[in-house]
């Protein structure tokens, strides 16, 4: 894509023509291309040509379109040609304006181009939003745009809603994309507030109303983005994924309680989003229309509010409104690739962005408001198995074990305790989610008994390896059975057990060999945990790789890892080494020529991501006891010679190649015992 012409290649197999149109703001160029027998794509089944396509000069986008048989090949959004005169100078700071005193009402602007059913359901939202009871009839208007739509059934749609006066209806003659369409509309706008809404959302009745409040309750507020299922950093209840689509009703009951339980709160965030965006008027006359140099879909509306951020207006939740949302039904696979070629843009101009993300997802300040939320709403009446583990456990023996009681029909309740703080979070997605309780005050025990008597709990399941003892007398208060399970060496405080009669149970027979060895008067009972198989290819006559298995990232594997490379380096310098999973020091270890590090691994995917490196020897379990681990316990059973340390002090036999390391032997000969058991 050039200023001045837009080229490229284009391959075809159908017998149809291949046509290339430039879509500008006065028509569409259209050109057939002719196959180029002598093109490098060409062959005996394969039409290939280059075209290019001169673009005549203009400030508003231009879309490129290739269609063969009247079905689209591919659409590009092309930025002007004519520099923008969008500024990022900071504007005088807006004055203060009450609810109510704009005569203008909100306009909603609605995007359409495909999607029938869920652009169907979001006008019957829409109009109902206006007729039930809880918001006023002039509430606000619609603005919908058909942007080109294919769908017949979409196009006729529209129009009847038009004609029955429920929406006014723009068409665009050629398909402009969501910024083109977008920006089309806010020129119909001149006045009034304005609100961005996916045609793939449910909204509640009462929602325009709530967000104007919030967005006129401070004169310096611009943007306002409610909660939803899928909203990124706004979603619940698990924030940054995509939630269960609700049904209509269920998005009213959550939206009502939503309204009393959040009421009239606005909480400061970086960015809004477009799936439902309100914008004030005095923002937008501030910061313009939609950035026409992002490719469609994608970040336009973050850069839209981190202009107006720049312009001294705050973006702001409203986590008293609920709007559910799909999500990627415009443009599905294509998202990602959308996504990363507006964020090199969004970067060039809000270097910062990104970061400010990540120290906002950690602080999390819309937690307070997602718990509010939750503990308003009613909870599944299910039976629940609680599982209370802390932030010392393995994360993958925790999420192995949850994993495990959902396949035997449970219901897993995570309890993740990080030091006085104990974090809810039902494994199914469901509530709860964002509830946390403070364990170090009278108050907070007797609210950890109120919600865990809410749960339905038949048991709890500890793989804390020190839970604290209150907590312990509180679970037994209430009169819960407790099953306390041996994960690591730090479960060495088993006197936190309730009494000497409680038995111990343990996940394999390593670690009830261990157990037994360790306190001889203690009950064991053995149960063992399904392991994944480790299903890998022969072994290749060369190239032979040492796999590493850590069981978690840590100094101490670190150093082990980095001593052990360098010593094969100096005695076998061509000999790969393949760390799967995670280290401390990623980059420092793949710096060394003979060392990869295959990031994060799940044990399901092992065998699939380390075939192409032909394993030869496998060592894991080197670093302290670990039992039940998913990585490493998959890793012991592969089809190689696999070196362990022996945590079983010799009580279990080796299979006949293993390597069963001593469990006192220090890194260094721990080291030099694995070097020479491989030659």
């Amino acid at each position: 894509m050039f200023d001045n012409h837009v080229m490229g290649w284009v391959a075809w197999t159908k017998a149809f023509p291949v046509e290339v149109s430039l879509a500008t703001e006065d028509g569409m160029l259209t050109s057939v291309l002719e196959p180029n027998p002598f093109h490098p794509l060409a062959s005996a089944d394969v039409q290939a040509t280059t075209f290019l396509v001169r673009r005549p000069p203009s400030n508003a986008a231009q879309i490129v379109t290739l269609t063969c048989g009247g079905d689209i090949i591919q659409v590009r959004r092309v930025a002007p040609n004519i520099a923008s005169t969008m500024s990022l100078r900071p504007a005088p700071r807006p004055s203060s304006t009450k609810v109510g005193s704009n005569t203008d009402l909100p306009t909603v602007i609605v995007p359409v181009y495909r999607d029938a059913q869920a652009t169907m359901e979001c006008f019957e939202s829409l109009d109902k939003a206006r007729r039930l009871q809880g918001s006023r009839k002039d509430a606000f208007q619609v603005l919908a745009i058909d942007d080109a739509s294919p769908e017949v059934e979409l196009r006729r749609h529209l129009s009847e809603l038009a004609a029955a006066g429920k929406i006014r209806l723009l068409v665009n003659a050629v398909n402009l994309g969501f910024i083109g369409a977008i920006n089309r509309c806010l020129k119909e706008i001149p006045t009034g507030d304005v609100v961005l809404l996916n045609s793939d959302t449910l909204v509640p009745p009462g929602f325009a109303d709530r967000l104007a409040y919030v967005a006129h309750s401070a004169p310096n507020i611009g943007t306002v983005t409610p909660l939803s299922n899928n909203g990124d950093v706004f979603s619940f209840p698990t924030p940054n994924e995509v939630n269960p689509m609700l049904d209509y009703e269920e998005i009213v009951a959550i939206d009502r309680i939503a309204s009393v339980a959040n009421a009239g709160g606005a909480i400061d965030v970086a960015s809004g989003i477009g799936f439902c965006l309100y914008i004030t008027r005095a923002c937008l006359d501030s910061v313009g229309e939609l950035s026409d140099n992002f490719e469609r879909g994608y970040l336009e509306d973050v850069d839209l509010c981190l202009r107006a951020r720049a312009n001294g207006f705050r973006n702001v939740c409203a986590p008293s409104v609920y709007v559910g949302h799909h999500g990627s039904k415009s443009f599905q696979e294509e998202k990602r690739g959308l996504v990363l070629r507006n964020l090199g843009i969004l970067d060039q101009r809000f270097p910062t962005y990104r970061e400010e993300c990540r120290a906002f997802e950690i602080a999390d300040p819309l937690r307070p408001a997602r718990a509010a939320l939750e503990c308003a709403l009613p909870w599944p009446t299910d039976p629940s198995v609680l599982v209370l583990a802390s932030d010392r456990t393995y994360p993958a023996v925790t999420d192995a074990r949850i994993c495990h009681l959902g396949l035997h029909g449970e219901h897993p309740i995570l309890l993740l305790r990080e030091h006085d703080v104990l974090h809810l979070r039902a494994a199914d997605g469901g509530l709860p989610q964002a509830t946390r309780l403070r364990l170090d005050t009278e108050t907070g025990l007797a609210e950890v008994g109120d919600i865990l008597a809410r749960l339905s709990p038949t048991r709890v399941e500890i793989l804390d390896p020190n839970p604290p003892p209150r907590l312990i007398e509180l679970i037994r208060n209430i009169n819960l059975p407790i099953d306390r399970w041996l994960i690591s060496e730090s479960m060495g405080e088993i006197a936190s057990l309730p009494s000497k009669t409680t038995p111990l149970l343990v996940p394999s027979k390593a670690a009830r060999a261990y157990a037994e060895a360790r306190w001889p008067s203690r009950k064991i009972v053995l149960h063992d945990w399904p392991t994944c198989s480790l299903a890998l290819p022969p072994i290749s006559a060369s190239h032979r790789s040492l796999v590493i298995v850590p069981s978690t990232p840590s100094p101490a594997s670190m150093r082990m890892i980095q001593t052990l490379a360098d010593r094969l380096r100096r005695c076998e310098p061509s000999l790969p080494i393949v760390v799967a999973g995670t280290t401390c020091g990623d980059d420092r270890l793949m710096s060394q020529p003979n060392l990869f590090v295959t990031g994060a691994v799940a044990a399901d995917e092992l065998g699939e991501v380390l075939a192409p490196h032909n394993p030869g020897w496998l060592l894991t379990n080197f670093e302290q006891p670990v039992f039940g681990h998913p990585l490493i316990e998959a890793a012991k059973q592969a089809t190689r010679p696999v070196a362990y340390r022996d945590w079983s002090g010799g009580s279990l036999t080796a299979r006949k190649g293993d390597l069963a390391i001593p469990a006192n032997v220090d890194a260094a000969g721990l080291v030099d015992r694995v070097v020479d058991w491989m030659s």
